[in-house]
């Protein structure tokens, strides 16, 4: 429980709403999306700097809601899980730098 908060703290802290945990179920497991964002199972661009704008508007749904694994929190194993946030922020929420993250859409 303890590691769980700290992660709903950070992103508090990033400005995101913590809406809800989710197992992957059908969705890209959040190990996946680390291999691609390292570049091991994607092309050399597929790892942005920053978010874009196009890529934001792509990311979230309707109502601004996108999941998100952080590094080091429920990434790996059994107990990997995404972690559904808001962003209600104007513009492309600023997460880059450390811990360092993995995002999917809601529908994966």
């Amino acid at each position: 429980m303890q590691h769980r908060e700290k992660l709903h703290d950070l992103l508090t802290r990033a400005g995101l709403t913590v809406v809800e945990e989710v197992r992957p179920g059908s969705l890209l497991p959040p190990e996946a999306g680390w291999r691609i964002a390292r570049g091991i199972a994607a092309p050399d661009d597929a790892a942005p700097e920053a978010l874009d704008a196009a890529w934001w508007h792509r990311l979230r749904d309707a109502d601004g809601e996108f999941l998100v694994a952080v590094h080091r929190h429920r990434i790996g194993g059994n107990d990997a899980w995404w972690t559904r946030v808001r962003y209600a922020g104007g513009g492309v929420p600023e997460l880059t730098g450390d811990p360092g993250f993995v995002a999917v859409s809601p529908d994966g």
